[in-house]
Protein backbone atom coordinates (compact mmCIF):
# COMPACT_ATOMS: atom_id res chain seq x y z
CA UNK A 1 0.00 0.00 0.00
CA UNK A 2 1.69 3.05 -0.66
CA UNK A 3 -1.15 5.64 -0.45
CA UNK A 4 -0.25 8.65 2.25
CA UNK A 5 -3.78 9.98 2.47
CA UNK A 6 -5.22 9.83 5.65
CA UNK A 7 -9.22 8.84 6.41
CA UNK A 8 -11.07 12.43 6.05
CA UNK A 9 -14.61 14.01 6.86
CA UNK A 10 -14.81 11.25 9.59
CA UNK A 11 -14.69 13.57 12.94
CA UNK A 12 -16.56 16.13 14.36
CA UNK A 13 -16.10 18.91 17.18
CA UNK A 14 -17.26 16.42 19.66
CA UNK A 15 -14.41 14.12 18.84
CA UNK A 16 -12.14 16.91 18.43
CA UNK A 17 -13.04 17.64 22.09
CA UNK A 18 -12.34 13.65 23.37
CA UNK A 19 -9.15 14.05 21.93
CA UNK A 20 -7.91 17.24 23.69
CA UNK A 21 -9.59 16.35 27.17
CA UNK A 22 -8.68 12.61 27.03
CA UNK A 23 -5.21 13.94 26.19
CA UNK A 24 -5.19 15.36 29.62
CA UNK A 25 -6.59 12.52 31.35
CA UNK A 26 -8.65 14.86 34.26
CA UNK A 27 -8.67 12.32 36.54
CA UNK A 28 -5.63 10.91 36.09
CA UNK A 29 -3.88 14.67 36.66
CA UNK A 30 -6.25 14.94 39.48
CA UNK A 31 -4.26 11.50 41.13
CA UNK A 32 -1.07 12.03 40.13
CA UNK A 33 0.18 16.14 40.18
CA UNK A 34 -2.04 17.42 42.98
CA UNK A 35 0.44 16.07 45.44
CA UNK A 36 2.79 18.09 43.79
CA UNK A 37 1.26 21.48 43.40
CA UNK A 38 0.09 20.98 46.90
CA UNK A 39 4.09 20.58 48.47
CA UNK A 40 4.86 24.13 46.58
CA UNK A 41 1.32 26.07 47.00
CA UNK A 42 -0.63 24.66 50.10
CA UNK A 43 -3.94 25.67 49.55
CA UNK A 44 -3.20 27.61 47.04
CA UNK A 45 -2.93 25.12 44.13
CA UNK A 46 -6.08 26.38 43.08
CA UNK A 47 -5.39 29.72 42.75
CA UNK A 48 -2.20 28.39 40.51
CA UNK A 49 -5.33 26.54 38.35
CA UNK A 50 -7.09 30.15 38.12
CA UNK A 51 -3.90 31.29 37.26
CA UNK A 52 -3.15 28.76 34.04
CA UNK A 53 -6.37 29.07 32.87
CA UNK A 54 -6.57 32.13 31.23
CA UNK A 55 -3.65 31.17 29.05
CA UNK A 56 -5.49 27.78 28.00
CA UNK A 57 -8.33 29.90 26.90
CA UNK A 58 -5.68 32.30 25.13
CA UNK A 59 -4.09 28.87 23.52
CA UNK A 60 -7.70 27.89 22.45
CA UNK A 61 -7.85 31.40 20.50
CA UNK A 62 -4.10 30.90 18.92
CA UNK A 63 -4.79 27.28 17.64
CA UNK A 64 -8.36 28.09 16.45
CA UNK A 65 -6.89 31.38 14.17
CA UNK A 66 -3.87 28.93 13.24
CA UNK A 67 -6.16 25.83 12.36
CA UNK A 68 -8.93 28.58 10.79
CA UNK A 69 -5.85 29.44 7.79
CA UNK A 70 -3.86 25.98 8.25
CA UNK A 71 -5.91 22.60 8.78
CA UNK A 72 -2.93 20.07 9.59
CA UNK A 73 -2.49 16.69 10.73
CA UNK A 74 1.06 18.34 11.78
CA UNK A 75 -1.02 20.84 14.51
CA UNK A 76 1.43 22.67 15.99
CA UNK A 77 4.57 21.23 13.91
CA UNK A 78 2.92 22.87 10.62
CA UNK A 79 1.42 26.23 12.70
CA UNK A 80 5.19 27.01 14.06
CA UNK A 81 7.06 25.96 10.72
CA UNK A 82 4.40 28.25 8.49
CA UNK A 83 5.20 31.19 11.40
CA UNK A 84 8.90 30.68 11.95
CA UNK A 85 9.96 29.37 9.03
CA UNK A 86 11.69 25.89 7.78
CA UNK A 87 14.49 25.17 10.20
CA UNK A 88 12.83 26.14 13.18
CA UNK A 89 9.48 24.01 11.93
CA UNK A 90 12.32 21.22 12.11
CA UNK A 91 13.50 21.85 15.29
CA UNK A 92 10.27 22.29 16.70
CA UNK A 93 8.77 18.94 15.66
CA UNK A 94 11.60 17.42 17.19
CA UNK A 95 10.76 19.02 20.10
CA UNK A 96 7.26 17.68 20.03
CA UNK A 97 7.66 14.53 18.80
CA UNK A 98 9.81 13.59 21.48
CA UNK A 99 7.88 15.36 24.27
CA UNK A 100 4.49 13.00 22.68
CA UNK A 101 6.37 10.25 22.88
CA UNK A 102 7.79 10.86 26.73
CA UNK A 103 4.41 11.94 27.47
CA UNK A 104 2.98 8.17 26.17
CA UNK A 105 6.23 5.81 27.47
CA UNK A 106 5.22 7.61 30.89
CA UNK A 107 1.55 7.01 30.89
CA UNK A 108 1.53 3.46 29.88
CA UNK A 109 4.24 2.99 32.02
CA UNK A 110 2.42 4.37 35.20
CA UNK A 111 -0.89 2.64 34.25
CA UNK A 112 1.07 -0.91 34.44
CA UNK A 113 2.49 0.06 38.06
CA UNK A 114 -1.11 1.23 39.15
CA UNK A 115 -2.80 -1.88 38.12
CA UNK A 116 -0.19 -3.96 39.43
CA UNK A 117 -0.13 -2.33 42.95
CA UNK A 118 -3.83 -2.20 43.36
CA UNK A 119 -4.18 -5.53 42.43
CA UNK A 120 -1.73 -6.54 45.05
CA UNK A 121 -2.76 -4.30 47.59
CA UNK A 122 -6.51 -5.03 47.53
CA UNK A 123 -6.52 -8.72 46.07
CA UNK A 124 -2.88 -10.24 47.31
CA UNK A 125 -2.27 -10.76 43.47
CA UNK A 126 1.23 -10.13 42.41
CA UNK A 127 1.49 -9.93 38.51
CA UNK A 128 4.72 -7.70 37.17
CA UNK A 129 3.69 -4.18 36.05
CA UNK A 130 5.39 -4.58 32.86
CA UNK A 131 2.31 -7.54 31.68
CA UNK A 132 -0.15 -4.48 31.79
CA UNK A 133 2.00 -1.90 30.36
CA UNK A 134 2.07 -4.25 27.48
CA UNK A 135 -1.48 -4.76 27.22
CA UNK A 136 -2.20 -1.15 27.05
CA UNK A 137 0.25 -0.89 24.45
CA UNK A 138 -0.82 -3.66 22.04
CA UNK A 139 -4.63 -2.42 22.96
CA UNK A 140 -3.63 1.29 21.73
CA UNK A 141 -2.19 0.00 19.18
CA UNK A 142 -5.21 -2.47 17.81
CA UNK A 143 -7.37 0.62 17.94
CA UNK A 144 -5.19 2.91 16.35
CA UNK A 145 -4.92 0.57 13.31
CA UNK A 146 -8.92 0.30 13.26
CA UNK A 147 -9.47 4.00 12.72
CA UNK A 148 -9.11 7.18 14.55
CA UNK A 149 -13.17 7.37 14.97
CA UNK A 150 -12.88 4.09 16.15
CA UNK A 151 -9.80 4.77 19.06
CA UNK A 152 -11.56 8.03 19.32
CA UNK A 153 -14.91 7.13 20.56
CA UNK A 154 -13.24 3.75 23.25
CA UNK A 155 -11.47 7.02 24.63
CA UNK A 156 -14.71 8.97 24.75
CA UNK A 157 -15.75 5.93 27.04
CA UNK A 158 -13.16 5.91 29.40
CA UNK A 159 -13.09 9.43 29.76
CA UNK A 160 -17.18 9.44 30.51
CA UNK A 161 -16.66 6.98 33.14
CA UNK A 162 -13.45 8.80 34.94
CA UNK A 163 -15.16 12.65 34.56
CA UNK A 164 -18.24 11.13 36.29
CA UNK A 165 -16.66 9.28 38.98
CA UNK A 166 -14.27 12.23 40.17
CA UNK A 167 -16.75 14.90 39.56
CA UNK A 168 -19.73 13.15 41.85
CA UNK A 169 -16.59 12.56 44.81
CA UNK A 170 -16.20 16.15 44.51
CA UNK A 171 -19.74 17.48 44.70
CA UNK A 172 -20.30 14.91 47.29
CA UNK A 173 -17.64 16.58 49.45
CA UNK A 174 -19.11 20.57 48.67
CA UNK A 175 -22.50 18.77 49.49
CA UNK A 176 -21.30 17.07 52.91
CA UNK A 177 -19.06 19.79 53.96
CA UNK A 178 -15.21 18.94 55.45
CA UNK A 179 -15.21 16.15 57.70
CA UNK A 180 -13.40 17.93 60.28
CA UNK A 181 -16.30 20.43 60.46
CA UNK A 182 -16.32 23.99 59.36
CA UNK A 183 -17.38 25.59 56.31
CA UNK A 184 -15.77 26.44 52.66
CA UNK A 185 -14.26 29.49 52.14
CA UNK A 186 -12.50 31.65 49.36
CA UNK A 187 -9.22 31.16 51.09
CA UNK A 188 -7.86 28.65 48.27
CA UNK A 189 -8.33 31.30 45.42
CA UNK A 190 -5.72 33.60 47.30
CA UNK A 191 -2.32 33.69 47.34
CA UNK A 192 -1.89 33.95 50.67
CA UNK A 193 -2.83 30.64 51.15
CA UNK A 194 0.43 29.87 49.53
CA UNK A 195 1.57 30.58 52.90
CA UNK A 196 5.56 31.24 53.78
CA UNK A 197 6.02 29.93 50.18
CA UNK A 198 4.39 32.80 48.43
CA UNK A 199 4.35 33.16 44.97
CA UNK A 200 7.32 31.17 44.24
CA UNK A 201 5.52 28.47 45.55
CA UNK A 202 2.68 29.69 43.62
CA UNK A 203 4.91 29.89 40.71
CA UNK A 204 6.13 26.43 40.95
CA UNK A 205 2.41 24.72 41.55
CA UNK A 206 1.60 26.63 38.17
CA UNK A 207 4.54 24.53 36.23
CA UNK A 208 2.43 21.44 37.27
CA UNK A 209 -1.48 23.32 37.03
CA UNK A 210 0.36 23.54 32.67
CA UNK A 211 1.41 20.00 32.80
CA UNK A 212 -1.68 18.92 33.54
CA UNK A 213 -3.06 20.66 30.73
CA UNK A 214 -1.12 19.06 28.15
CA UNK A 215 -2.62 17.48 26.08
CA UNK A 216 -5.46 20.25 25.07
CA UNK A 217 -3.49 20.59 22.07
CA UNK A 218 -3.91 17.09 20.72
CA UNK A 219 -7.33 17.99 19.48
CA UNK A 220 -5.37 19.96 16.12
CA UNK A 221 -3.78 16.90 15.08
CA UNK A 222 -6.63 15.98 13.05
CA UNK A 223 -7.00 18.80 10.76
CA UNK A 224 -6.91 16.85 8.07
CA UNK A 225 -9.42 14.37 9.17
CA UNK A 226 -12.50 16.95 10.48
CA UNK A 227 -15.33 17.72 8.60
CA UNK A 228 -15.27 21.79 7.86
CA UNK A 229 -11.69 22.03 9.74
CA UNK A 230 -12.35 25.73 10.56
CA UNK A 231 -15.17 25.79 12.22
CA UNK A 232 -15.32 22.12 13.40
CA UNK A 233 -12.03 22.39 14.71
CA UNK A 234 -12.14 25.65 16.50
CA UNK A 235 -15.32 24.36 18.23
CA UNK A 236 -13.51 21.37 19.83
CA UNK A 237 -10.85 23.02 20.79
CA UNK A 238 -12.84 25.97 22.66
CA UNK A 239 -14.56 23.16 24.48
CA UNK A 240 -11.43 21.79 25.52
CA UNK A 241 -10.01 24.88 26.61
CA UNK A 242 -13.17 25.99 28.87
CA UNK A 243 -14.53 22.19 30.65
CA UNK A 244 -10.47 21.15 31.17
CA UNK A 245 -9.93 24.10 33.21
CA UNK A 246 -13.06 24.33 34.99
CA UNK A 247 -12.71 20.95 36.03
CA UNK A 248 -9.63 21.22 37.48
CA UNK A 249 -10.56 24.37 39.50
CA UNK A 250 -14.08 22.65 40.95
CA UNK A 251 -12.37 18.76 41.53
CA UNK A 252 -9.13 20.89 43.36
CA UNK A 253 -11.01 23.50 45.53
CA UNK A 254 -13.10 20.10 46.83
CA UNK A 255 -9.73 18.35 47.63
CA UNK A 256 -8.20 20.69 49.63
CA UNK A 257 -11.37 20.86 51.88
CA UNK A 258 -12.17 17.53 51.53
CA UNK A 259 -8.36 16.44 52.80
CA UNK A 260 -8.70 19.59 55.29
CA UNK A 261 -7.43 22.94 54.50
CA UNK A 262 -5.57 22.87 58.12
CA UNK A 263 -3.68 19.84 57.04
CA UNK A 264 -1.82 20.83 53.31
CA UNK A 265 1.44 20.15 54.58
CA UNK A 266 0.20 16.57 54.91
CA UNK A 267 -1.37 16.58 51.87
CA UNK A 268 1.84 17.54 50.10
CA UNK A 269 3.51 14.63 51.97
CA UNK A 270 0.61 12.08 50.76
CA UNK A 271 1.71 9.73 47.82
CA UNK A 272 -1.81 9.29 46.78
CA UNK A 273 -4.56 11.93 48.52
CA UNK A 274 -7.51 11.62 46.14
CA UNK A 275 -6.95 8.08 47.32
CA UNK A 276 -6.77 9.00 50.87
CA UNK A 277 -9.98 11.47 50.80
CA UNK A 278 -11.94 8.54 48.52
CA UNK A 279 -11.26 5.94 51.41
CA UNK A 280 -12.42 8.95 53.64
CA UNK A 281 -15.91 9.68 51.97
CA UNK A 282 -16.99 6.41 50.47
CA UNK A 283 -14.78 3.85 52.28
CA UNK A 284 -12.98 0.97 50.40
CA UNK A 285 -16.23 0.21 47.62
CA UNK A 286 -15.53 4.16 46.37
CA UNK A 287 -11.97 3.45 46.91
CA UNK A 288 -12.31 1.03 44.14
CA UNK A 289 -14.46 2.63 42.10
CA UNK A 290 -12.23 5.82 41.93
CA UNK A 291 -8.96 3.60 41.40
CA UNK A 292 -11.20 2.29 38.14
CA UNK A 293 -11.42 5.49 37.31
CA UNK A 294 -8.23 6.93 37.44
CA UNK A 295 -6.78 3.42 35.33
CA UNK A 296 -9.16 4.93 32.63
CA UNK A 297 -8.16 8.04 32.88
CA UNK A 298 -3.91 7.02 32.79
CA UNK A 299 -4.96 4.92 29.79
CA UNK A 300 -7.09 7.74 27.93
CA UNK A 301 -4.34 10.11 27.90
CA UNK A 302 -1.68 8.21 27.07
CA UNK A 303 -4.01 6.54 23.84
CA UNK A 304 -4.57 10.10 22.66
CA UNK A 305 -0.59 11.61 23.23
CA UNK A 306 -0.15 8.43 21.35
CA UNK A 307 -2.31 8.90 18.42
CA UNK A 308 -1.00 12.47 18.44
CA UNK A 309 2.43 11.34 18.58
CA UNK A 310 1.66 8.55 15.07
CA UNK A 311 0.34 11.99 13.31
CA UNK A 312 3.29 14.18 13.92
CA UNK A 313 5.27 11.02 12.94
CA UNK A 314 3.03 10.49 10.05
CA UNK A 315 3.70 14.54 9.13
CA UNK A 316 7.34 14.47 9.80
CA UNK A 317 7.72 11.05 7.41
CA UNK A 318 5.28 12.55 4.50
CA UNK A 319 7.92 15.30 4.42
CA UNK A 320 10.78 12.95 4.36
CA UNK A 321 12.21 14.70 7.64
CA UNK A 322 11.85 11.24 8.61
CA UNK A 323 11.73 7.86 6.26
CA UNK A 324 8.60 8.14 3.96
CA UNK A 325 7.47 4.41 4.89
CA UNK A 326 5.97 6.03 7.96
CA UNK A 327 3.44 7.94 6.08
CA UNK A 328 2.41 5.06 4.02
CA UNK A 329 -1.38 4.12 5.28
CA UNK A 330 -3.70 0.91 5.44
CA UNK A 331 -6.51 0.09 3.28
CA UNK A 332 -8.42 1.62 5.94
CA UNK A 333 -6.18 4.59 5.44
CA UNK A 334 -4.73 4.86 9.06
CA UNK A 335 -1.46 5.39 9.31
CA UNK A 336 -0.36 1.62 10.57
CA UNK A 337 3.64 2.32 10.51
CA UNK A 338 3.97 5.13 12.49
CA UNK A 339 1.32 3.41 14.68
CA UNK A 340 3.99 0.53 15.09
CA UNK A 341 6.47 2.64 15.26
CA UNK A 342 5.24 4.53 18.19
CA UNK A 343 4.05 0.89 19.82
CA UNK A 344 7.77 0.40 20.04
CA UNK A 345 9.83 3.21 21.11
CA UNK A 346 7.12 3.60 23.80
CA UNK A 347 8.13 0.26 25.18
CA UNK A 348 11.78 1.14 24.54
CA UNK A 349 11.61 4.33 26.19
CA UNK A 350 9.61 3.48 29.03
CA UNK A 351 10.68 0.12 30.36
CA UNK A 352 14.14 0.22 31.14
CA UNK A 353 13.46 3.09 33.42
CA UNK A 354 10.78 1.82 35.02
CA UNK A 355 12.58 -1.06 36.09
CA UNK A 356 15.81 1.17 37.74
CA UNK A 357 13.68 3.52 38.99
CA UNK A 358 9.63 1.85 39.46
CA UNK A 359 6.86 2.90 37.02
CA UNK A 360 5.18 5.31 39.69
CA UNK A 361 8.71 7.39 39.03
CA UNK A 362 9.20 7.66 35.95
CA UNK A 363 5.85 9.51 35.73
CA UNK A 364 7.65 12.16 38.30
CA UNK A 365 11.26 12.52 35.92
CA UNK A 366 9.54 12.11 32.73
CA UNK A 367 6.13 14.91 34.31
CA UNK A 368 8.78 17.35 34.41
CA UNK A 369 10.44 16.90 31.35
CA UNK A 370 7.20 16.79 29.46
CA UNK A 371 6.27 20.00 31.38
CA UNK A 372 9.35 21.88 30.02
CA UNK A 373 9.03 20.81 25.96
CA UNK A 374 5.22 22.04 26.10
CA UNK A 375 5.86 25.11 28.04
CA UNK A 376 8.34 26.24 25.14
CA UNK A 377 5.87 25.11 22.41
CA UNK A 378 2.98 26.76 23.63
CA UNK A 379 5.25 30.70 24.16
CA UNK A 380 6.27 29.37 20.78
CA UNK A 381 3.24 29.24 19.30
CA UNK A 382 1.48 32.32 20.95
CA UNK A 383 4.72 34.34 19.39
CA UNK A 384 4.08 32.43 16.50
CA UNK A 385 0.61 33.39 15.89
CA UNK A 386 1.51 37.04 15.52
CA UNK A 387 4.44 37.03 13.32
CA UNK A 388 2.26 34.76 10.51
CA UNK A 389 -0.94 37.22 11.02
CA UNK A 390 1.84 40.30 10.25
CA UNK A 391 3.00 38.40 7.18
CA UNK A 392 -0.04 37.72 5.86
CA UNK A 393 -1.86 40.90 6.52
CA UNK A 394 -4.07 39.70 8.69
CA UNK A 395 -2.91 40.82 12.21
CA UNK A 396 -5.35 42.30 15.08
CA UNK A 397 -3.90 43.92 17.58
CA UNK A 398 -5.87 42.75 20.57
CA UNK A 399 -7.04 39.28 18.99
CA UNK A 400 -3.10 38.57 18.04
CA UNK A 401 -1.24 40.97 19.36
CA UNK A 402 -2.62 41.56 23.00
CA UNK A 403 -3.58 38.00 23.89
CA UNK A 404 -0.91 36.02 22.55
CA UNK A 405 1.51 38.40 23.93
CA UNK A 406 0.10 37.69 27.35
CA UNK A 407 -0.82 33.93 26.56
CA UNK A 408 3.57 33.70 26.36
CA UNK A 409 4.19 35.35 29.44
CA UNK A 410 1.45 33.13 31.56
CA UNK A 411 3.63 30.51 30.10
CA UNK A 412 6.99 32.24 30.57
CA UNK A 413 6.68 32.33 34.37
CA UNK A 414 6.73 28.55 35.31
CA UNK A 415 9.38 28.32 32.25
CA UNK A 416 11.48 30.75 34.58
CA UNK A 417 10.26 28.30 38.03
CA UNK A 418 11.17 25.60 36.42
CA UNK A 419 14.89 26.38 35.26
CA UNK A 420 15.84 29.04 37.66
CA UNK A 421 16.99 27.72 40.37
CA UNK A 422 17.63 24.28 39.66
CA UNK A 423 15.97 21.89 41.45
CA UNK A 424 17.67 19.43 43.72
CA UNK A 425 18.50 16.32 42.83
CA UNK A 426 17.62 14.41 39.25
CA UNK A 427 14.97 16.99 38.67
CA UNK A 428 18.09 19.54 38.14
CA UNK A 429 19.45 17.24 35.69
CA UNK A 430 16.62 17.07 33.49
CA UNK A 431 16.27 20.75 31.97
CA UNK A 432 19.55 19.86 30.64
CA UNK A 433 18.34 16.66 29.08
CA UNK A 434 15.85 18.35 27.40
CA UNK A 435 18.57 21.12 25.76
CA UNK A 436 20.37 17.68 25.06
CA UNK A 437 17.54 16.47 22.75
CA UNK A 438 17.49 20.06 21.18
CA UNK A 439 21.18 19.96 20.48
CA UNK A 440 20.82 16.11 18.82
CA UNK A 441 17.99 17.64 16.89
CA UNK A 442 20.26 20.51 15.21
CA UNK A 443 22.86 18.26 14.82
CA UNK A 444 20.15 16.59 12.80
CA UNK A 445 19.00 19.39 10.72
CA UNK A 446 22.33 20.52 9.63
CA UNK A 447 22.81 17.13 8.65
CA UNK A 448 19.86 17.00 6.62
CA UNK A 449 20.42 20.89 5.08
CA UNK A 450 23.46 19.53 3.91
CA UNK A 451 22.96 16.06 3.02
CA UNK A 452 19.46 16.34 1.77
CA UNK A 453 18.45 20.23 1.29
CA UNK A 454 15.73 19.36 -0.83
CA UNK A 455 13.84 18.13 1.94
CA UNK A 456 13.91 21.43 3.69
CA UNK A 457 11.45 22.94 0.67
CA UNK A 458 8.93 20.28 2.28
CA UNK A 459 9.16 20.99 6.10
CA UNK A 460 5.40 22.31 7.45
CA UNK A 461 3.92 22.45 4.28
CA UNK A 462 2.74 18.92 2.72
CA UNK A 463 0.26 18.56 5.26
CA UNK A 464 -0.78 22.11 5.91
CA UNK A 465 -3.67 23.82 3.71
CA UNK A 466 -2.53 27.42 3.51
CA UNK A 467 -5.63 29.30 2.39
CA UNK A 468 -3.15 32.27 2.37
CA UNK A 469 -0.89 30.47 0.00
Amino acid sequence: MTSTDLASKGVNWRLVAVMSIAGCGPAAVIALNLQFMGQFAGAALVFAFMLVWPGILILANTFTEFAKRIPSSGGLYTWNSHAWGRDFGFIFGWNLIGAYIVLASAGFTVFGGWVSEWLLTQYQLSIPWWIFTAAAVSYVVAMGCLGIQRSLYAALTLLGLQCAVILALALYILIRGPMEGGGLGIEPFLPSAAGAAGWAGIGLAMTYAVLSHVGVEEGATLGKEVRDPKRQLARGLWVAAIVVPGFYVLVSYAMVYGYGIDRMEEFGNDDAPLQTIAAMYWGDVGLTIVVIAILGSILAFSQAGFLAGTRVLYTLGNERVLPQWLAQVSPRNTPNRSIITMGVITIVLGAPLAFVAGPFNVWGYFGFLISIAFLVSYVSTNLGLIRYMRRIGEYHWLRHGVLCTLGALIFLYPLYRVVWPLPPGIYGVIPFVYIAWIVLGAMFLMYTRNVRPEIMDAIGTTLGDDDQG
